[in-house]
């Protein structure tokens, strides 16, 4: 799994790249990310050419039925997944968020094509990637995909790859995370290896171990460390009075100073994550003693402060102990990595330097130098991740998602006549990927 990025230069790569695109919605229904990539040839070595990346705000009509359909399946408050003998789906309401999802994503798709000045019949598949309807039964684990993959198919004729997480809860995997691989080929180094730390609605580190050779993506790890953007967004919007929901900057948090007594309550809430959620962690603990500070006198300024310190120091406490175990772990060239930043969280100046003062200066280097869109990295692994279906590269990581084996991830959906049939003439063109059996237990 040796991608390369396109640089115009490289030899031996086919004049007429295969186009796919990739749509992610984020995890709570806000916002769309669309991605156009082509590759250059096939098999793993295959360069690779991002030509256009566009995001945007769902509307509110969206946003508002999605959580409406949220709270109609999970009664007893957001982001409760308890298990249930029984799940009730309001299909009426179900039906419209797809339906109002599809008709954006057709936006999304004409948008980039046109940006891209590109023809319709140059896209090869698009990927829809959401975070669905989840929950645990008695039975197991449901999922249900928001993307109306068989409507899409016909309003715009593309072959449409989407459920990515299915194929993974099919053998016993929690249907994610499914990033990390797709993450590791954008940004990994033969020469070392690499952290990316993740600053969005919650701060996430991922362990980029160095290209070394075929079982190098084995090792790469994943774990979500504290609630950040969901974190300060809410607390910014509720001590502002609905005045904004976004310090810019850390303009306001800069004017504050730290509060000793909340800083010790924050860091008694901390608990280490040791299971992953499609919807990141909950905030509303850390918000509850947050907000409390306030009624105490404390001006809304110190208490974003006293988190903001809060949220940097945990961070840099998790990036510190990833840095041990793997230098104990017989790698002492882990000593010194490269540690990459992405996510809106990185515009935070203040908790920037907060971080890495306490990680001894060391470097942080936005993925935008190695020429990574941060704002639709979700949508470029989304792309990838079709890219893989129709390779029949396996894509599912089962150490991180506790499934029993790897696999090729996605649900494809045909699309015109014409274009099915490409798609059908390009997946008959490459070779499965072949493992032996001991790779495959």
């Amino acid at each position: 799994m040796s991608f390369l990025p396109f640089n115009g230069s490289k030899k031996n790569v086919s004049s007429s790249p295969r186009w796919f695109a990739g749509i992610s919605i984020a995890s709570h229904c806000r916002r769309i990310e669309s991605a156009l990539m082509g590759v250059h040839g096939q098999g793993s070595g295959a360069p690779i050419e991002i030509r256009k990346t566009i995001s945007f705000d769902l509307p509110r009509e969206i946003v508002d039925s999605y959580n409406s359909l949220q709270e109609s399946i999970f009664k007893n408050g957001r982001g409760n997944r308890a298990a249930s003998a029984e799940i009730k789906i309001p299909s009426s309401l179900l039906f419209h968020v797809r339906r109002e999802l599809a008709s954006v994503e057709e936006e999304a798709i004409d948008e980039l094509l046109a940006e891209s000045h590109l023809a319709k019949n140059d896209l090869l598949a698009v990927g829809i990637h959401d975070s669905g309807i989840r929950c645990q039964t008695a039975k197991g684990l449901y999922y249900q995909s928001l993307c109306d993959a068989p409507f899409l198919a016909e309003q715009t004729g593309f072959n449409i790859v989407d459920a990515f997480p299915t194929q993974d809860i099919a053998s016993n995997g929690k249907g994610g995370p499914l990033f990390p691989l797709p993450i590791w080929i954008f940004l990994k180094s033969e020469l070392s290896n690499r952290i990316l730390l993740d600053l969005g609605r919650t701060a996430r580190l991922t362990f980029l171990p160095k290209a070394e050779n075929s079982f190098s993506h084995q090792r790469i790890s994943q774990g979500d460390i504290i609630p950040c953007g969901s974190l300060l967004d809410t607390l910014t919007w509720e001590l502002t009075g609905g005045e904004t929901s976004i310090d810019l900057g850390g303009r306001l948090t800069v004017q504050g100073c730290q509060i000793p007594a909340l800083l010790s309550d924050l860091r008694a809430l901390s608990v280490p994550q040791d299971d992953w959620s499609p919807y990141g962690l909950s905030a509303e603990r850390y918000l509850k003693t947050a907000t409390k500070a306030t009624h105490d006198g404390h001006s809304y300024q110190d208490v974003l402060c006293t988190t903001s310190c809060f949220i940097a120091e945990t961070i840099a406490e998790r990036i510190l102990k990833m840095i041990a175990e793997h230098t104990t772990n017989n790698h002492p060239e882990f000593s010194e990595p490269e540690i990459l930043v992405s996510g809106a969280g990185r515009m935070h100046g203040m908790m920037m330097n907060l971080i890495s003062s306490q990680l001894r200066r060391r470097a942080m280097t936005p993925i935008t130098r190695l020429d990574i869109p941060t704002e639709t990295f979700d949508s470029l692994c989304t792309a990838m991740l079709t890219l893989m279906a129709v390779d029949h590269i396996p894509a599912s990581l089962p150490h991180l998602t506790g499934s029993e084996t790897t696999k090729p991830l996605g649900r494809i959906t045909p699309g015109s006549i014409t274009n099915w049939h490409r798609l059908l003439r390009e997946m008959a063109q490459t070779k499965p990927t072949e493992r032996s059996l001991r790779s495959a237990i």
